[in-house]
């Protein structure tokens, strides 16, 4: 009888070690990141989606003097940078890296320029142009576009925990 006692007592002990331990064991793993579209004057929140670590970031928007297509694809990482992977754009010209350290492709009238390295960002700001910014995307889905977000504001695009 006391080995069966003793061994439930075990049981018992051990299932509460791993309910009041799993929460601390999965609280690094489990974090939320939430990216947010603000206003930088105002604070004001135009966006906010849930993302993870891995997700892929992408705008797309049209070069301003140039007028050539232009998008470029982040990599969410677990801190809520933004690591860019590759540019996609119609042509070089004003602006436009021409000489980075990374391989080039030419596919469908468009110029890659991908595995790049040391690009890591903690956000993403521009004075906001709703000709110009087309659309946001998150895993390949529009999550916002150009016309969405006010004209000429200061915007910010921000990863937090």
């Amino acid at each position: 009888m006391k080995t069966a006692s003793g061994g439930r007592g075990f049981a018992l002990a051990l299932i509460c070690l791993l309910l009041l331990g799993l929460p601390v064991l999965s609280a690094g793993r489990g974090r939320k990141l939430t990216l947010a579209i603000s206003d930088q004057r105002t604070g004001e929140i135009f966006l906010q989606v849930p993302v993870q670590k891995g997700d892929e970031l992408s705008y797309g928007w049209e070069h301003s003097f140039e007028h050539v297509a232009w998008t470029e694809y982040f990599t969410v990482q677990s801190d809520g940078s933004l690591n860019l992977t590759r540019i996609a754009v119609g042509g070089f010209g004003a602006g436009i890296p021409a000489e980075m350290d990374c391989t080039y492709r030419y596919e469908d009238g468009l110029i890659y320029m991908e595995n790049i390295h040391g690009s890591v960002f903690p956000e993403i700001c521009w004075i906001h142009s709703q000709t110009q910014m087309q659309w946001i995307a998150l895993d390949g889905k529009n999550i916002i576009r150009g016309s969405q977000l006010p004209q000429r504001a200061r915007m910010r695009l921000r990863i937090s925990k």
